[in-house]
């Protein structure tokens, strides 16, 4: 199966490692991620499957994310405001994208965006594609999924507004940062996410969370970026 490794790129003070992989289910990768480690820039998003054209939609999120934050959060402005606010013009961009082709009516993505500095991260969601900290060996999560039964109440793209949830946390010299798809938390418990998360490197840990998705089945496509402070 297809497989895109991200390098280990080391952005001061912080160390950053990306993979996805589509499975060994799935015919098409529907997710999506952004690196943008010069600028502290962090993104995974997940196509929502059901729903046409989620690869699009994911990798619509993406690239207008990737406008919006070229050069990082403005200077002066608070970067969970811009976190938020980036994620709504995304939600625009994404509902805009399905409106010019017929094929893509309905379509739409997840998303999760981090920005880091100064030694802390921004961290915002929508959907169910999740957050945590690592620190020493306790993992926290970051997020709360927008769904009930089984069903998403927020995602981009959906014919509804959304409203990002942000949380801001500081991030400790061996702090471990994850964004990652529900591909990873629905094949693999909390408990083992955590002790693989804390595994070498920050490639080391993102190959073995792929990974350890992979044994488990891999039904869905799978995708992880770690950033170790």
């Amino acid at each position: 199966m297809p497989t895109v490794d991200g390098p280990v790129r080391t952005v001061d003070p912080v160390q950053v490692a990306s993979r996805t992989d589509v499975g060994h289910v799935r015919r098409r990768n529907e997710d999506s991620l952004l690196v943008l480690a010069d600028v502290g820039v962090f993104v995974v998003a997940d196509g929502l499957g059901g729903h046409p054209a989620g690869d699009v939609a994911s990798q619509t999120a993406v690239a207008r994310l990737r406008e919006v934050l070229a050069d990082g959060p403005p200077e002066g402005e608070d970067p969970g405001s811009v976190v938020a606010g980036s994620l709504v013009a995304t939600h625009d961009a994404v509902v805009a994208a399905a409106q010019d082709d017929p094929d893509r009516t309905g379509m739409a993505t997840t998303g999760v965006l981090a920005i880091v500095r100064d030694g802390t991260a921004y961290v915002g969601h929508v959907g169910d594609s999740r957050a945590y900290l690592l620190r020493g060996t306790a993992l926290a999560p970051l997020t709360k999924d927008h769904g009930m039964g089984g069903y998403l109440t927020q995602a981009l793209g959906l014919d509804r507004q959304v409203s990002p949830d942000v949380t801001k946390v500081d991030l400790g010299t061996g702090d471990r940062l994850l964004l990652c798809t529900d591909g990873l938390t629905n094949m693999v418990p909390e408990e083992q996410i955590g002790a693989l998360l804390a595994q070498g490197d920050a490639q080391q840990a993102c190959d073995a969370l792929v990974g350890a998705a992979l044994e488990a089945g891999g039904v869905d496509n799978v995708t992880v970026i770690v950033v170790v402070g």
